[in-house]
């Protein structure tokens, strides 16, 4: 059973909203600036495995252990 319900959370700045297939082409963009998954001190998988990085989070909430969210701005 899993207890972790997506919730969609808005604030001034942005809204998180649960992380799905669908995003992928706006984080592979997001990636791709600044070249991100070079830096030593971040978490950010390359361009081309982004979507393999989403379907591994979404596993991990079906699992029940994560809930994974987007990042969208609201300006």
């Amino acid at each position: 059973m899993n207890l972790l319900t997506p919730v969609t959370l808005v604030g001034k700045h942005a809204t998180l909203v649960p992380l799905s297939i669908k995003h992928c082409e706006g984080l592979t963009d997001a990636t791709k600036d600044g070249e991100l998954w070079k830096l030593w001190y971040t978490g950010v998988p390359g361009p081309e495995k982004v979507a393999a990085e989403i379907e591994k989070r979404l596993a991990l909430h079906a699992q029940g252990s994560m809930l994974p969210f987007t990042v969208i701005d609201s300006a």
